[in-house]
C-alpha cells in the first residue's frame, strides 16, 4: 500500500501469454528493479521506460513511493521496500491506503444475500480502517454495504475514489479538501461516507476506470473521455500539478488537441500516463524523477501539455494499460491477438 494506489479489482488480470511491464522514474529504493538485483548503493532513477519484467500473466502493478507490486504468473512480487510480508502484499491488491494511513476495502460482512442467478452469495461492504495494524486485526472503523458491486478503489492523499459497476463513482475523504470529492459536503452527504459525484453521475454515458494520485482524481468513460477535478499539490516536495484547472467540478479533458480517445489512464504525484485507442502512449506532468519518461534532458522542467512517448513494444506485442505510483509511471504489453 501507498501514497495513492489503485485498489480493489483494478489489477488488468491478463491471461494472455509473453506479456512484459515497461517502468520510469523513481527508484532510489530499486522499486523499480522488479526482476533483477538493484545491487548495492543507491539506483539511479529511470529516465526513459525500460523492460523490468516479463511472465506468462502480468498483472496491473501497484505502486508507493518506495515499493512496486505485481501479480506474475499468480504470484505477488515486490521490488523496493515498505512491505515484509506476503500477507501485506496481498492485501495491497484489495485494499487501498492514502497518505494519511487510511485503508479502504471490500470484504464480506458474514451474511447472505440473493445471487443475481438465484442462490446465495456473501453480502459485500466497504470497510475503512484507521491503519495496517487495524486491517491484520480485522477491526475496521467503519463500514457501509455496497449498493452496487464495486469495480475499482482508488486512493488520493487525503481519501479514496470507489468506482461502483453500474458505472458512478462516489468519494470520500476530508472535508477540508472538499474539491478533491468533486461534490457538496452537507449534512445529508458527509465528508467521511460515500458520496456520489453528481457531475459524472450526469453524463450520458458510464464511467469504466478511475485513477488518483496526490489531490487530483480521474475518471475515464466508456467512449474514451477524461474528466478531472481535484486540487494542486503543496509543499517543497511536490511538483507543479500540469493541470491548471483542477477544481471540485470533473472537467473533461483532450488529449492530443482532442484527437485522440483514451483506452487507460493513470494519475501519479504531479504526472498522468494516458493510453489511447490507437495505441499510442501520452504523459504530462512533472519529469524531475523521470516519471515521463522523456529522458534526462527534460528531467529539469514540467511538461504541461500532453506528449507522446516515443515508445516501441515488443515485436508481435500491443500495449494493454498503463499505470502509475507517486512519481513512477508503467506500460503494460500483451501479444497482439489474432
Amino acid at each position: 500500500m501507498g501514497t495513492s494506489v489503485n485498489s480493489t479489482n483494478t489489477a488488468l488480470v491478463a491471461t494472455r501469454l509473453g506479456m512484459a511491464l515497461f517502468a520510469t522514474g523513481f527508484n532510489a529504493w530499486g522499486q523499480l528493479s522488479l526482476d533483477r538485483d538493484p545491487g548495492h548503493g543507491e539506483p539511479d532513477d529511470l529516465f526513459s521506460f525500460a523492460k523490468v519484467l516479463e511472465a506468462q500473466s502480468i498483472e496491473r502493478p501497484v505502486a508507493g513511493l518506495s515499493y512496486t507490486l505485481v501479480r506474475r504468473d499468480g504470484v505477488v512480487c515486490m521490488a523496493g521496500v515498505g512491505l515484509g510480508h506476503a500477507d501485506d502484499r496481498e492485501a495491497a491488491y484489495t485494499f487501498a491506503e492514502a497518505a494519511n494511513g487510511e485503508i479502504l476495502g471490500i470484504q464480506d460482512d458474514g451474511t447472505l444475500v440473493s445471487g443475481e442467478e438465484g442462490g446465495s452469495e456473501a453480502q459485500k461492504v466497504l470497510a475503512k480502517y484507521p491503519c495496517r495494524s487495524a486491517v491484520e486485526a480485522q477491526n475496521p472503523e467503519r463500514s457501509w454495504r455496497c449498493k452496487s458491486p464495486v469495480r475499482t478503489i482508488a486512493a488520493f492523499d487525503a481519501g479514496f475514489v470507489i468506482l461502483y459497476q453500474d458505472g458512478t463513482v462516489a468519494t470520500l475523504g476530508d472535508a477540508r479538501f472538499e474539491d478533491c470529492l468533486g461534490r457538496d459536503i452537507t449534512d445529508d452527504s458527509p465528508a467521511d461516507e460515500p458520496g456520489i459525484v453528481p457531475d459524472l453521475a450526469n453524463l450520458a454515458e458510464p464511467i469504466k476506470h478511475v485513477s488518483a494520485g496526490g489531490y487530483a482524481l480521474a475518471a475515464l468513460t466508456e467512449s474514451g473521455g477524461i474528466y478531472l477535478w481535484g486540487m494542486s499539490p503543496s509543499g517543497a516536495q511536490r511538483g507543479q500539478q500540469p493541470f491548471s484547472t483542477l477544481c471540485g467540478v470533473p472537467n473533461y479533458v483532450e488529449v492530443d488537441d482532442g484527437d485522440r480517445d483514451v483506452q487507460d489512464v493513470a494519475l501519479g504525484d504531479s504526472h498522468a500516463i494516458a493510453l489511447t485507442t490507437d495505441g499510442s502512449v501520452f504523459v504530462i506532468g512533472d519529469n524531475s524523477s523521470g516519471q515521463i519518461g522523456l529522458g534526462k534532458t527534460a528531467r529539469e522542467q514540467a511538461h504541461p501539455s500532453w506528449t507522446k512517448v516515443s515508445f516501441d513494444a515488443p515485436d508481435g506485442h500491443e500495449v494493454v494499460a498503463v499505470a502509475a505510483g507517486p512519481r513512477s509511471s508503467f506500460i503494460l504489453t500483451s501479444p497482439v491477438q489474432a
